[in-house]
């Protein structure tokens, strides 16, 4: 029989199935949080992770196959090259837990897919802040005065003078802020298409602050799944590392099982498929899975 040069319960099929499974689920990663699909239906982070999945079950069969095929290989001995046996692997886990975590935050902060196609549309059609006229004042301007994060303004709803490409038109906009006292003749910032009367006329842009809410909660919780991943990662020897890269069904099985839950729990929400009448309930059960699932190992090495 052919000796197996990759160590005890490991192969060439074992190595490339694991890391498939890695690159693939870190790719699903990497595509959520850059908006790869910037809204629902997530087909291609769903694909990715679906066929991270997939290579995870691979991967284990291959483990359990390995198990057969005797070693020529002493995992004692040090590398050749001089390096730590599992650098690939610290990189994983430095990376791995911190990356998982901000994906599913930022599917968390996903907007439907019926907003989404909205903001596509007004979007493509010119929808952005221009200047219209003043024609007459709808209600008493309100006073705002200055405070440390903004200057004074005045709020009231009016009706403007929207220069459209085909001609101004008439348009009745509540809740229009101005900095000056507004009146008749004076102008206002707000939202529109010139080429696209049908789009309406707003105060804010097509994009709502749902991104800006998610990078703020990206800042306060950042620093928690590095240092959850620094905390557990230090306190794993090089042994325990390289015994987490041979398949141990008490180890990997409850983490492999703890990751599928979370990826099951943002699959609603990034589907569009309500599951007990909601989509949304669901996806914040998926942002512990990652630190939950390398504290077993961990644990287990």
């Amino acid at each position: 029989m052919v000796g197996n040069a990759y160590g005890p319960g490991r192969t060439r099929w074992t190595s490339a199935t694991g890391w498939l499974m890695v690159g693939s689920a870190a790719a699903a990663a990497l595509c959520a949080i850059t908006g790869v699909s910037p809204y629902p239906p997530l087909t291609v982070e769903t694909c990715l992770a679906g066929a991270s999945a997939l290579f995870a079950a691979c991967w284990v069969a291959a483990s359990l196959h390995a198990r057969r095929v005797p070693s020529e290989v002493d995992l004692c001995k040090a590398d050749p090259r001089g390096r730590p046996r599992g650098r690939p692997l610290r990189i994983v886990i430095a990376f791995g837990v911190p990356v998982a975590t901000f994906a599913a935050l930022v599917v968390c902060f996903t907007g439907s897919g019926e907003e989404g196609r909205r903001v596509e549309r007004l979007e493509r059609a010119g929808y952005d802040r221009h200047e219209a006229r003043i024609v007459r004042l709808a209600g008493e301007p309100v006073h705002h005065p200055a405070t440390d994060d903004d200057a004074e303004y005045y709020s009231t709803d009016v009706v403007l003078s929207v220069p459209y490409d085909d001609g101004p038109r008439d348009v009745a906009v509540t809740g229009v802020s101005t900095r000056e006292r507004p009146g008749p003749g004076t102008t206002a910032q707000v939202f529109f298409a010139p080429g696209h009367p049908e789009a309406g006329v707003g105060t804010s842009p097509a994009r709502s602050a749902d991104g800006l809410i998610a990078v703020i909660f990206l800042i306060v919780l950042g620093p928690w799944p590095f240092v959850a991943g620094a905390v557990i990662k230090s306190s794993m020897e090089a042994a325990a590392l390289e015994r987490t890269r041979r398949f141990d069904p008490g180890t990997h099985l409850p983490a492999l099982g703890l990751l599928l839950l979370g990826v099951l729990a943002l699959l609603p929400l990034a589907l569009e498929v309500p599951v007990a009448g909601s989509t949304r309930l669901w996806a914040p059960l998926a942002l512990p899975a990652p630190t939950l699932a390398l504290w077993w190992v961990a644990r287990r090495a």
